[in-house]
């Protein structure tokens, strides 16, 4: 494949790592709700009155993981030979 047509997709920042491709990125997701999870049980268990907040930046939480599995579709698909070879042609 020609390099000249091929994207980089990064999450993070300009210099995080390269994705490959969606499944990559739900597996790194997976393993962040896992942890994620047991925080959030166990701060509303402590601190019940603020689950509005709690609500709240789980929803965050989620809009953010969403951007992620954006980003490692994109990366599926502008690393396929044939993206490279449409992309030629347009």
């Amino acid at each position: 494949m020609n390099d000249r047509w091929r994207m980089d997709v990064r999450v993070e920042s300009a210099d995080g790592p390269v994705l490959k491709s969606v499944d990559e990125v739900l597996r790194q997701l997976q393993q962040q709700l896992r942890d994620q999870q047991q925080q959030w049980v166990a701060e509303l268990r402590d601190h019940p009155a603020k689950f509005a907040d709690l609500e709240a930046r789980i929803h965050q939480t989620f809009q953010g993981l969403a951007d992620h599995v954006v980003a490692g579709v994109l990366a599926q698909v502008t690393a396929a030979d044939d993206f490279a070879q449409d992309a030629k042609k347009k």
